[in-house]
């Protein structure tokens, strides 16, 4: 069995829903995970999970001197440096076969059924996207070459540099990788054939506020489609349920069997029909692609309505 290790900083304060993630690794006891953060190391953490004590400021320094920019370091920049953590943090990869980023937005299946031996053998590079690196979970064969990709994009120094997040983990290196892939000079072969997460309109990581919809069972994720029928994933990938999200059930030292992820909370039981029902009523107006879209649409939204208001003003 090929080893895996995914590396995660994190810094500031664990979600509502650290347990939950946390039982999702567990039961990934294959694959190891390594987290660089200031948060409190709870007594109840999964084996696999090795947490290093850091702060920004004392990792400052040693991500400079690897990848020899002056990269003005927070909690967002590093997704630019996700390409580099191979690089970054190799004295912990050493030995693995592969080593990885993914997030913390995540509650994760079961692994090893989707990223098989079959294609750690084939593959150098692994995605959950289709066609894309995936900023939230993506796999590197662990040698000298691929540790140092990023390095390969000309201009990447400015690239780290610059205070805002550029997209250098997802939009700058898919770039780069498929117009080498397209001149036929790409020296890594890349599994990136589907979406191998959660979906919504045939994007991944998007969800309506849904209630129910999302089932963890003994390592598994699944999506519950209308009819009770069972559709397994990789992992969900809620984003845009981190602000929405208020409260956890799980506790990961109870080891729950299985438990329900909804765009408010994680829970162990359903919610009732009539609260469903209130919920569907509630996305008509104010679900989530209803936000979308006036947040898409605001100022044609202020115009309609100044011109609605100067007419009621000129009729008096």
């Amino acid at each position: 069995m090929k080893s895996i290790l995914l590396i995660l900083p994190y810094f500031g304060k664990w979600p509502v829903w650290a347990d939950a993630y946390w039982l999702s690794v567990a039961k990934n006891n294959t694959i190891d995970w390594l987290i660089i953060t200031d948060c409190e190391i709870t007594q109840d953490h999964p084996k696999n999970i090795k947490f290093v004590p850091s702060t920004l400021l004392g990792l400052s320094k040693h991500v400079n001197e690897v990848v020899d920019a002056n990269v003005p370091l927070t909690p967002r920049k590093f997704c630019d440096l996700k390409p580099a953590y191979g690089d970054i943090f190799e004295e912990y990869t050493r030995g693995y076969d592969f080593w990885g980023f993914c997030d913390m937005d995540i509650v994760w299946g079961d692994i090893r059924k989707f990223i098989t031996d079959d294609i750690l053998n084939q593959y150098d590079i692994i995605s959950s996207r289709k066609e894309a690196i995936s900023g939230h979970f993506n796999l590197f064969r662990n040698s000298e070459a691929i540790r140092k990709l990023y390095k390969e994009i000309p201009n990447y120094k400015s690239l780290f540099e610059q205070p805002k997040f550029m997209w250098f983990d997802e939009h700058i290196v898919t770039d780069y990788l498929q117009e080498k892939q397209h001149n036929g000079s790409l020296e890594y072969s890349i599994f990136w054939p589907k979406i191998l997460l959660n979906q919504e309109r045939g994007v991944d990581s998007r969800q309506e506020y849904s209630l129910d919809k999302w089932l963890w069972d003994d390592g598994k994720i699944f999506e519950v489609k209308k009819n009770g029928a069972l559709d397994e994933v990789l992992y969900l990938h809620f984003i845009n349920w981190k602000k929405t999200m208020k409260s956890c059930e799980v506790n990961v030292a109870d080891s729950p069997t299985h438990f329900y992820i909804s765009y408010t909370a994680i829970h162990l039981k359903q919610h009732s029909n009539f609260e469903k029902w209130k919920n569907t009523f509630r996305n008509l107006y104010d679900g989530y692609y209803v936000r979308l879209w006036k947040k898409q649409n605001a100022q044609k939204i202020r115009t309609i309505k100044k011109r609605i208001g100067n007419y009621f003003k000129s009729a008096k």
